[in-house]
């Protein structure tokens, strides 16, 4: 039987209690969106006690389904101000689903000490954990994990969710034990570690390992047609082979300019061959590199496992966005040098979206220069270590460019921005402005160009939808899932009768609680805008020069209409 786990880091108790009968079709980002609203008062600061912190596996959560063990993490954001999720794989959401649990609550504060969450068939329990403070991810991840990794899971903060910085993320355990998967946007670290939880450790030992539901041969069916359709699409076969690193030489293109460059000035990069997909493919030939699924049951595998020169593990996340916003964004190369920062914010649990950007600020402030490799991982040191240089990088894109003076900031709604180019891709601008997330491509991808306003404007509504409906199932959006395929899983796990417009109304209503909730907060729309240098500093490409220009009005239609 499903249940919501209660967790009062105040009291030190957890409790158990049913699931209510609205959230029985809801899972993931829906759940955790529904129930954000619901419990938490939208004017709270995000990091006092009273701040709710919800995790919850998909809808398919514990299933057959490819890809479906991702799990939300729902906030209100310190970096917004609003509404957040943050969406990770890694092997927690199958564990949660497997041990019937639809949702922890985290709430309150240790009011001294750290605490543990361990969670197995017996219960949960909080345990101290005073001896795990000012450690970071891989070594807690050894110690909690370790050769456990068939039956245990582990979500943790390093020092950056210890010193509550906007810009900390939730690790969490890959199917080889390591913490390559991260919880990141927003700054759920930051929650957590307001709440003094240092882990929650998950395992499902004795749990059924499939839960396919009512119609388990219709389902199995259902998974098995899927799976091909999946493994039949030229998409995969590119993901499979190069990881999302493989986009690198198209959005390097000088029609695409895609590849932000010293804090997003320009959209290309001379040296970008460097940090490819190809270039990172051939050095994995001769060091061990492969291929590998960031979940159980993912038979996609786009995650690329980096070794250095010595065969010895670097990363498991060299991911587009990694290579791009600590990459060219402040113009460092080889992979190799780019590997070394994404593990060191593995290790301190930071978002490397969020960290790119504030550190591209401070390098237009002055305080390194362009390119400087070594300057850049002593400023991730300070993070680590909290000193004052440290916090003020490690809060964020916007806290950077306050404190240095630099009125050129790349956020909207405090975030900063992913390295999709919304002056090329004027539908990714759309997205980050009227996503109730604020800049987060993964709420809405539209890479389409040359379409009309109204048009992009139609289809960053669409892909919105499907994104809230895709979290909210908990499978990962390189499946491609269509909600018709959504709905045919629901149907046959729930025994119901689902359609792929229950699919897009049920993300409908999600999506409307949290523009609901972000309203509360005082988020207008004024808030759904980009910063104003995007519509004011042209790329220059064939085209002519581009900026992002759709008219304010097109953005306030998005959720205003249809």
């Amino acid at each position: 039987m499903d249940r919501i786990l209660r967790v009062d880091l105040t009291r030190r108790t957890v409790s158990e209690e049913p699931v209510p009968e609205r959230y029985r079709f809801l899972g993931g980002r829906a759940l955790t969106a529904t129930m954000l609203l619901d419990e938490c008062d939208p004017a709270i600061h995000p990091l006092a006690p009273e701040a709710k912190l919800f995790i919850a596996p998909g809808l398919l959560g514990g299933t057959a389904v490819t890809t479906s063990g991702r799990t939300s993490f729902g906030f209100k954001s310190p970096l917004t101000g609003g509404t957040k999720e943050a969406n990770v794989g890694g092997l927690l959401g199958h564990r949660l689903a497997r041990l019937g649990i639809k949702a922890i609550v985290l709430e309150g504060a240790a009011l001294d000490g750290w605490l543990l969450l361990e969670i197995d068939a017996q219960g949960a329990r909080l345990l101290p954990a005073d001896e795990l403070a000012g450690k970071s991810n891989y070594e807690l991840h050894r110690l909690l994990v370790g050769e456990a990794v068939q039956t245990k899971a582990a979500a943790t903060i390093g020092p950056a969710g210890e010193h509550r910085l906007a810009a900390a993320s939730v690790a969490v355990t890959d199917p080889e034990g390591r913490p390559t998967r991260h919880a990141a946007r927003g700054g759920p670290g930051a929650v957590m570690g307001s709440k003094g939880l240092k882990a929650i450790v998950v395992d499902d030992s004795g749990a059924p390992r499939v839960l396919n539901g009512e119609r388990k041969e219709e389902f199995k069916r259902e998974v098995v047609a899927f799976s091909k359709v999946v493994l039949e699409d030229p998409r995969t076969h590119n993901l499979s082979r190069y990881g999302t690193a493989g986009v690198v030489k198209f959005v390097n293109r000088e029609n695409v300019q895609s590849m932000p460059t010293r804090n997003h000035r320009y959209g290309r990069w001379e040296r970008a061959d460097a940090i490819s997909g190809q270039y990172i493919e051939e050095l994995g030939k001769g060091r061990g590199g492969k291929m590998l699924p960031c979940m159980a049951g993912c038979i996609i595998k786009c995650a690329i496992l980096f070794n250095n020169e010595r065969g010895e593990h670097v990363t498991t996340a060299l991911e587009f966005e990694t290579l791009a916003l600590l990459g060219s964004n402040l113009e460092i190369e080889p992979a190799d040098l780019v590997a070394e920062l994404d593990r060191m914010c593995d290790d301190i649990g930071l978002d490397t979206i969020e960290i790119g950007n504030a550190i591209g600020v401070a390098m237009e402030a002055g305080v390194l220069p362009w390119g400087d490799w070594e300057g850049t991982m002593r400023l991730l040191e300070e993070i680590r270590a909290g000193t004052p240089l440290g916090r003020i990088v490690g809060n964020g894109t916007e806290h950077t460019a306050r404190t240095f003076g630099i009125a050129r900031v790349p956020a909207v709604k405090g975030q900063g921005l992913p390295a999709w180019e919304p002056r090329t891709l004027k539908g990714m601008g759309i997205t980050y402005a009227t996503s109730p997330q604020g800049a987060d491509h993964t709420a809405g991808m539209v890479t389409a160009r040359g379409a009309t306003p109204e048009t992009l404007v139609k289809q960053s509504r669409h892909e919105q939808l499907v994104m809230m409906a895709i979290d909210s199932m908990g499978v990962c959006q390189f499946s491609n899932a269509l909600p018709a395929d959504l709905a045919r899983f629901v149907s046959h796990r729930f025994g119901v009768e689902w359609k792929d417009t229950d699919v897009l109304a049920m993300a409908r209503r999600a999506i409307e609680a949290e523009r609901e909730f972000n309203r509360r907060a005082g988020l207008d729309p004024s808030h759904d805008r980009l910063p104003r240098w995007l519509r004011e500093e042209p790329l220059e490409t064939p085209d002519g020069p581009m900026v992002f220009d759709i008219p304010d009005e097109l953005l306030d239609r998005v959720w205003g209409e249809g």
